[in-house]
């Protein structure tokens, strides 16, 4: 399993300082925003060259490729600027700049993380050890997070349903429930099917109970849907195996993830 990762870099490339300093990919315009908006925050001059970003994230999927890119070249602009700031003042500057360009995830904290996606504002962050594992199918085609929260209305009827699964999510990472964590996803992918519908949620749901898998998490804004075990089940391995060729079998290219975790001090 590849860990996903992304990375930003200044390249000179002989340049002129004079010249304006471009982006590579060069459709990763918010991160060179982002790097450039902030320079300017911090009142530094700019130079020319070449910002790299070099991720292996896949785009429009719902990994947070985009937020990734953003964070990446904001936390490099200030590493550059202020090679002596504390970690924390560094992280509250990238998120300064992050939340003027999107809705995003909170990706500074080595674990899960709960976050207000429209400010990026940190809720809490969690010390688990649930050890999952996700089979998941990437269901093909793009989903942009902007265009999605502008054509697809939000449902007000579910906030209330979705304000009692966040505190029954919150109390189930707290207490490391991890089956329980599984079923509250479980859910949440339901209650969602209606505003972007994921065409394997069926399949999902019959081989969840073929194969014992904890839940079915799904990408809200995203194309990928999975299945949730854990390696505490003692038959891990083989359950894993047995998902995986149960997918290919009804004509889907599984991949296996693991869980980000930030294990208790």
């Amino acid at each position: 399993m590849e860990e996903l990762r992304c990375q930003a870099r200044i390249r000179q490339e002989n340049r002129s300082e004079a010249a304006p300093l471009t982006v590579r990919p060069a459709d990763r315009v918010k991160a060179l925003h982002a790097y450039t908006s902030l320079l300017a925050d911090l009142r530094q001059r700019g130079h020319g060259g070449v910002l790299e970003i070099d991720s292996n994230i896949p785009v429009a999927k719902g990994h947070a490729s985009s937020t990734s890119d953003i964070l990446a070249s904001a936390l490099l602009c200030v590493s550059e600027a202020c090679p002596d700031i504390p970690e924390a003042a560094a992280h509250a500057l990238a998120l300064s700049v992050a939340r003027r360009l999107e809705y995003g995830d909170y990706l500074l904290h080595p674990g899960i993380a709960a976050c207000a996606q429209r400010s990026q504002r940190l809720i809490t962050a969690y010390h688990t050890d649930l050890r999952w594992t996700i089979v998941g199918v990437d269901e093909g085609g793009y989903v942009h997070t902007e265009d999605f929260h502008r054509e697809v209305p939000e449902d007000p009827g579910k906030a209330e349903v979705y304000a009692q699964l966040f505190d029954e999510l919150d109390e189930a990472l707290r207490a490391d429930d991890g089956p329980a964590a599984a079923r509250i996803a479980t859910r949440s992918a339901e209650l969602h099917n209606d505003r972007l519908p994921k065409k394997s949620l069926s399949d999902l749901t019959a081989l969840q109970r073929d194969f014992g898998a904890h839940g079915i998490c799904v990408a809200h804004s995203g194309t990928l849907a999975g299945l949730i075990f854990s390696r505490y089940q003692s038959d891990h391995d083989e359950r894993i195996a047995g998902c995986r060729a149960a997918l290919d079998a009804r004509g889907y290219t599984g991949s296996t993830f693991t869980l980000k975790e930030a294990r208790r001090p």
